[in-house]
């Protein structure tokens, strides 16, 4: 099994003028090297980072401890186009992880472990501001921002499975939407794959703590946690 990070990003939000989100310290450590700990952990070696935003930062950061791949478009494009730079990469199952997720390493153990052919991780209490999800027949049947809190079923953390089976839809739904919404998330490319027929799974956090790293309070709350597990 292979694990992509999507790391492009700029933490404006934080005040991260030139510095990318991922690179956030936890006491000694970065969020992305705290990533990849729990990915090594959890089994997976081979860890493909998509870079933008000060790329070199990333590359001196971690070295030759991962996998590099390049979206030079990052700043007039969303996560879509990153996702779909490491299409010829994936020769395996693989996860999923958004670059600036803080998550308990459990809730990584169970993607990985996942039996399903795509899964989501996603957290049944709902949030503001979050990707959401709708199940029907327990299968997600929805997955974006726009779904009415009152008709949500959870929130989408950013994280997935995906196996060998599943890639090629994925990324070819990836493809075929990409030039028309360079602004969007991959996840509509998973709403192609379930009008296309494909069945969409999930796995839950099962109450562990999670959050994507947005503002100072995402940055404090994943700070209390990590000092404390």
């Amino acid at each position: 099994m292979d694990a992509i990070i999507l790391a492009a990003g700029q933490g404006t939000r934080l005040g991260l003028d030139d510095l990318p989100k991922c690179l956030i310290q936890f006491e000694n450590t970065s969020l992305i090297e705290y990533q990849i700990e729990c990915l090594r952990e959890s089994g997976i070696k081979n860890v493909f980072v998509v870079t933008g935003f000060e790329s070199e930062k990333i590359r001196c950061k971690l070295g030759n401890q991962v996998n590099y791949i390049h979206n030079s478009e990052f700043a007039t494009t969303n996560n879509i186009h990153s996702i779909l730079k490491a299409r010829d990469f994936m020769k395996s199952d693989f996860i999923c992880i958004y670059g600036d997720l803080f998550f308990h390493k459990n809730i990584l153990k169970k993607c990985v472990n996942s039996k399903n052919e795509m899964a989501l991780m996603i957290e049944e209490d709902l949030r503001d501001e979050t990707t959401k999800v709708k199940i029907e027949e327990n299968k997600i049947i929805l997955v974006n921002k726009n779904i009415d809190f009152k008709n949500a079923d959870g929130n989408f953390i950013g994280m997935m499975k995906c196996s060998k089976y599943y890639k090629e839809d994925f990324f070819q739904a990836i493809e075929d939407l990409a030039d028309d919404n360079s602004q969007a998330y991959y996840t509509i490319g998973i709403e192609k794959m379930i009008k296309d027929g494909k069945r969409v799974n999930f796995e839950t956090t099962d109450g562990l703590p999670w959050t994507d790293i947005d503002t100072h309070e995402d940055l404090l709350f994943a700070k209390e946690v990590f000092a404390r597990d």
